[in-house]
C-alpha cells in the first residue's frame, strides 16, 4: 500500500478533530480561555481529501497553565493557575460522490467527560497571601461540523470548513470554574497543504476566524479571534511520521459587555512543539494514533502553559 493511500484514511483524526476547550474565566476572552484549542485543528495531511466512508475517533485534550490576571464571575482576579482535561468521542462521514468539484465531509464531536480545576491567589505586602480553589466535572460543549470541503490540485490541497460550538456543557454562573463556557461560537477555516508523495514531506497552514456570541449569564462578549495552525511534517515510513507544529492566536476585537470589567483585554499567543503519527501495520492503514504537545513561547493576556493531545481514530 502506498504512503498516500495508507495515510489518507489513517490520518483522519488529525485532519478532522479539532476540539474546543473550556477553562476558567481568566484570560483575554472571558476567563482568559477560548473554544480554540491551540494547535488542535490539524496535525497531519490536514487539507488532503480523506477516503470516503465513516470514521470514529477518540480525542483527549489536556491543558495546564497560569495567568497574572483575568475575569472570573465578573470580577478581576489575580494569580490564577488552571488545568483541564476533556475526552471527546467523534464521528465523521466522507461522501464518495463529488460535490462542488471536491469531496464533502461532515460530523460531530461529543464531550463525554470534562474536568477542570483552578486556583487563585493574591499576594499583598501588608496582609500576606490569600488563595482559593475550585473544580468542575461534567458534560462539555459539543462541536458540530456541518461541512468540510476538500479539493486537490496535484501536490496542493485545499480545505474549507465550518465549525459550530454549541453550549451544551455544564455551567453554573456562581462557580469559579466550569467545563462549559455558556455561549455559541462559529469558526470558519481555510486550510492549505503541500504534500510531496515521493519524499513524504508535508507543509500545511490552517487559518481560521472564530466569531463568539455573548454569555448571557455574565453579559460577557468574548472578542472574536484569529488563529493559525501550521505544520511541517515528514513521513519516515508508510506507517510513521513526525512533525514540528505550532500555532499563532490573536484576538481581533476586544471583549465587551457589562461583565468585561478589565475592558477590551485583547490577547495574543504563540506556541511550538512536536507531533507523532503512527498507523499500525496490522490494521491496514485504517487506524491512526496521534500524539502532540505544544508549549506557549510568547503570551499576552492569556493563560500561559502547555497543550497536549492524544487522538485515536478508525476508518470503516
Amino acid at each position: 500500500m502506498s504512503v498516500r493511500s495508507r495515510l489518507l484514511g489513517a490520518a483522519m483524526v488529525a485532519a478532522f478533530w479539532a476540539t474546543p476547550t473550556a477553562m476558567p474565566a481568566a484570560w483575554a476572552t472571558e476567563g482568559a480561555a477560548s473554544y480554540y484549542f491551540a494547535g488542535g485543528f490539524g496535525t497531519f495531511l490536514t487539507a488532503v481529501p480523506p477516503e470516503p466512508g465513516f470514521t470514529i475517533a477518540s480525542q483527549t485534550l489536556m491543558f495546564g497553565g497560569q495567568a497574572q490576571r483575568a475575569v472570573l464571575r465578573g470580577r478581576a482576579t489575580f494569580g490564577l493557575t488552571a488545568f483541564a482535561l476533556y475526552e471527546y468521542v467523534a464521528g465523521s462521514y466522507t461522501f464518495s460522490q463529488p460535490m462542488l468539484g471536491g469531496r464533502l465531509q461532515l460530523g460531530a464531536a461529543i464531550p463525554v467527560i470534562g474536568t477542570a480545576s483552578t486556583n487563585v491567589s493574591l499576594d499583598t505586602r501588608l496582609f500576606g497571601s490569600f488563595g482559593t480553589g475550585a473544580s468542575d466535572t461534567g458534560f462539555g460543549d459539543m462541536l458540530l461540523n456541518p461541512f468540510a470541503f476538500y479539493w486537490s490540485f496535484g501536490e496542493f490541497h485545499v480545505k474549507l470548513a465550518q465549525w459550530v460550538v454549541a453550549p451544551t456543557g455544564h455551567y453554573n454562573v456562581n462557580s469559579l470554574i466550569n467545563v462549559g463556557r455558556n455561549y455559541w461560537a462559529f469558526d470558519t477555516q481555510l486550510g492549505l497543504t503541500w504534500f510531496h508523495k515521493a519524499t513524504g514531506t508535508e507543509v500545511t497552514v490552517l487559518p481560521g476566524i472564530m466569531i463568539n456570541t455573548t454569555n448571557a449569564a455574565t453579559d460577557y462578549k468574548s472578542g472574536n479571534e484569529f488563529h493559525l495552525d501550521f505544520m511541517v511534517n515528514q513521513f519516515l515510513a508508510p506507517t510513521f511520521a513526525i512533525g514540528l507544529q505550532g500555532y499563532w492566536y490573536k484576538q481581533i476585537d476586544g471583549d465587551s459587555g457589562s461583565g468585561a470589567v478589565l475592558g477590551p483585554f485583547m490577547g495574543e499567543s504563540f506556541g511550538l512543539g512536536p507531533a507523532i503519527l503512527w498507523t499500525p501495520e496490522a490494521l491496514g492503514g485504517r487506524a491512526a494514533i496521534v500524539l502532540k504537545w505544544l508549549h506557549d513561547i510568547s503570551n499576552t493576556n492569556r493563560l500561559n502553559g502547555d497543550w497536549g493531545q492524544v487522538a485515536i481514530s478508525y476508518r470503516f
